[in-house]
Order: C-alpha cells, then sequence, then structure tokens
C-alpha cells in the first residue's frame, strides 16, 4: 500500500466519509466509499472546474449551503494531483444523494485532521540521505535514458546492496519501482496530446517497448495509457464545456 493510499484509508477510518485522489489532469487514481452518485455531483457542480482554478492550497468548500468538501493540494516527487474528501452534509437535505452527515462545527476539525494526516505521511519525511536525495535528482534529470541501477551506484561510488536497502528504506518504494512510477507519471502529459502514438510517448520517457510501458501504466494506474488518454480528453471537454 502507499503512502497516498494509506492517507486516505486513515481519513476514512476515521471519519467515514468518501475520499478521492485525482492526478493533475483529474484522473481519478484512488477513491474509498464513492459511488456513482458521488461522481455525477461532483460533475453537476462542476468541482474540479473551481479545484483547477482556485485549489492552491488545502480549503473547505460548500455547495447548496450544506453539503461540504475539502480539498488537498498534493505535489511532490511522488504525487502531483488533490485529496479530495467529501461530500459531506452539515444538515438535513432534500437533494437525493447519500452522504454521511458531520455537524457543521466539525468541520474545522476534520480538515485539519485530514491536514495532518498528509503531512503525517506525504510531507514530514526524514531528510534522505545524501545518496537517496542524489539518485533521485539523476532520475528527474535522465529518466528519458536507460538508467540501470548499476550506473547509479557507480555515479554515487556505493555498494548495490546497500543503496537498496537504503533507498527503499527512505522512500518505502525500491529504485525500479520508483523510477517506473516516476516515468509513468511523466507519460501523462504526452498522453494529453494526441500527435504521440503510444510508442512515441513510451520512447519520451525512457521505454523501447510499448507493450512493457502499457503494463507497467497499467500497474501503477489500474487503466491502460489508452484509457487514460480517452479519459482526459474527455475531462477536457467537459472543463472547457
Amino acid at each position: 500500500m502507499s503512502n497516498l493510499e494509506i492517507v486516505l484509508k486513515d481519513f476514512f477510518d476515521c471519519f467515514y466519509i468518501p475520499i478521492r485522489y485525482v492526478d493533475s489532469n483529474f484522473k481519478l487514481t484512488y477513491k474509498i466509499a464513492s459511488s456513482s452518485n458521488i461522481d455525477e455531483f461532483i460533475e453537476d457542480v462542476k468541482l474540479y472546474e473551481y479545484i483547477k482554478k482556485n485549489a492552491t492550497s488545502i480549503k473547505k468548500l460548500t455547495y447548496y449551503d450544506n453539503i461540504h468538501f475539502i480539498i488537498a493540494p498534493i505535489k511532490n516527487s511522488l504525487y502531483n494531483g488533490y485529496v479530495i474528501a467529501g461530500p459531506f452534509r452539515s444538515s438535513n437535505i432534500t437533494i437525493d444523494i447519500n452522504i454521511p452527515f458531520k455537524p457543521f462545527y466539525c468541520i474545522n476539525n476534520i480538515q485539519n485532521m485530514l491536514k495532518s494526516i498528509i503531512k503525517e505521511n506525504l510531507n514530514n519525511r526524514p531528510k534522505l540521505s545524501s545518496h537517496v536525495s542524489s539518485s533521485i535528482a539523476y532520475i528527474h534529470k535522465n529518466y528519458k535514458d536507460d538508467i540501470k541501477i548499476d550506473d547509479i551506484c557507480s555515479y554515487l561510488n556505493i555498494n548495490k546492496s546497500y543503496f537498496c536497502r537504503l533507498f527503499k528504506k527512505e522512500i518505502g518504494y525500491t529504485f525500479s519501482d520508483f523510477l517506473n512510477k516516476f516515468r509513468v507519471e511523466k507519460s501523462k502529459d504526452f498522453l494529453s496530446n494526441d500527435e504521440y502514438s503510444i510508442l512515441d510517448v513510451a520512447m519520451s520517457v525512457g521505454y523501447n517497448s510499448h507493450s512493457y510501458y502499457s503494463s507497467l501504466f497499467k500497474k501503477f494506474n489500474n487503466i491502460t495509457p489508452v484509457d487514460y488518454r480517452n479519459g482526459y480528453n474527455t475531462k477536457t471537454e467537459y472543463l472547457q464545456s
């Protein structure tokens, strides 16, 4: 389970409020206790459109005077998107949607708890060692190239076994998983452009195999690159309508 999934699970276990994570292109990646009705409600109130224009820090949103969301932007070396808690209601409502009730006076506490859980799991890690920090900087600069862990260890002048243990301990991913996840996230920028074939996209982030890239993309996102592209284009049309 990734640290981001832990954030969603810990929050839900505390409040039983639906919660989801969408990436910077508003592609749904993780969700807990959501439903098709909630998805439709989010579209009806144009929540993603508002977030795209206004959500630069954690904030509360209210619709129909008593339906609430809490939005928390996430941006670090692994994630670039938004945690969205809600909807939940603070009074009786007539709208036909089944959402949990929380007293109005609890909203600030709910927001502060979400902020705390995110900080604990995503933003409050101990300072990285120089070797791990340098290896991540190397990935950011050279992810389009053929990166091998032996090359990294030679570059850092460090024992391979020691480096692998250190990286996993500090980041929570193996070096290979981190590299692949970073490349897959970068590839989403290319997928938004229909002029690139899937092979073009794969090669743009360091993969020579269309099938291998597609399998990795599905591993990390639960959908194929083609499905992601189609979903992105649909969402773009919605936001521009």
